[in-house]
């Protein structure tokens, strides 16, 4: 073990209640329906634009969907973790793995610069090397592309990197890109579908995860 890539939401971040008011408070301004903040585990982890297709019926205009997803950005644009905190644990484990030779980068699908936003203001303390959200020139995650052009950045071969994410779409970014992945129980997804989706391993808590690291430093 080279390097680890982090997901950042539902990963280090526990963002969901910040990521529901937010989609909900732009629902009931479109005159939508709202959901209760645990549905949101089963929408997010692509992107806005995948988001606010989840939430919306299934016949709606291109047009609509477009309005509501720029809307959910400009919101996002205002704000930064007014309830979003890093999970228990994870500061320890950051701080841990200060004591290590371990590479560290971030790859997520939440908007680039709102990406390094959440960063800056909540994790500056520690030295992540690569800082990667979605951009419109990189495909998103499961897409291999980012996870390789950090492996590239790093100068370590994707074998030698571990990705460690809460969904599907984390487990088939690290199967494209040839790294290994760690499912995280705490995050959005139940670990039965991070099995299915072919994660290496399942980690139940922070300490867990701490001690699969050192095993392999």
């Amino acid at each position: 073990m080279k390097a680890i890539i982090f997901d950042l939401d539902g990963t280090l971040l526990d963002s969901l209640e910040e990521i529901a008011l937010s989609m909900n408070t732009i629902l009931k301004e479109f005159n939508y329906p709202v959901y209760e903040i645990n549905e949101y585990k089963r929408f997010v982890g692509d992107g806005p634009l995948s988001l606010v297709k989840r939430v919306l019926p299934a016949n709606t205009k291109e047009e609509i969907i477009q309005t509501i997803t720029q809307a959910l950005r400009d919101k996002y644009d205002k704000q930064v973790n007014h309830s979003s905190r890093p999970y228990e644990g994870i500061y320890n484990l950051l701080e841990s793995l200060k004591t290590t030779p371990i590479k560290l980068a971030i790859l997520s699908n939440k908007p680039h610069d709102l990406t390094c936003r959440y960063i800056k203001s909540l994790f500056s303390q520690y030295e992540f090397l690569e800082v990667h959200g979605q951009k419109m020139d990189v495909p998103k995650k499961p897409h291999p592309q980012g996870a390789l052009h950090i492996a590239k950045k790093l100068n370590i071969d994707p074998e030698e990197i571990y990705f460690i994410g809460d969904t599907p779409t984390d487990m088939n970014t690290a199967k494209h890109a040839k790294m290994k992945s760690i499912g995280v129980a705490w995050g959005f997804r139940p670990k039965e579908e991070l099995l299915e989706a072919g994660a290496n391993y399942i980690v139940e808590d922070c300490e867990d995860l701490w001690r699969f690291i050192q095993e392999r430093v």
